[in-house]
């Protein structure tokens, strides 16, 4: 449904914005991620926008795609804790990609 709507009007960033996060609570993260994107390239600077699909990238283990979109979101909104957040979390998980990766 959440689809349904988006095709309907894909250039309404709220419709559009919706439906990603309908689709994100329905753990369709694949189809999340399609439409955050649509999301953040219809309003590149809404740091909220690049926050979503920094998360959604970073649950589809897509590290260096998160790890940009929440550096883009954290210059557009610097205070942003949940960004800051989900960005360290992220490091962490880089590095432990890291060290294991270097046989320590």
């Amino acid at each position: 449904m959440a689809e349904k709507a988006a095709e309907l009007d894909g250039s309404e960033f709220d419709v559009v914005f919706s439906a990603a996060h309908m689709l994100r609570q329905a753990s369709l993260n694949e189809a999340a991620e399609r439409y955050y994107g649509k999301a953040a390239d219809l309003r590149p600077d809404y740091a909220a926008a690049l926050m979503n699909l920094g998360a959604i990238l970073h649950l589809n283990g897509k590290l260096q795609e998160a790890e940009s979109n929440y550096l883009r979101a954290l210059q557009l909104k610097p205070d942003d804790l949940i960004t800051q957040s989900n960005l360290r979390k992220l490091w962490n998980i880089m590095h432990k990609q890291i060290v294991r990766g270097s046989g320590s």
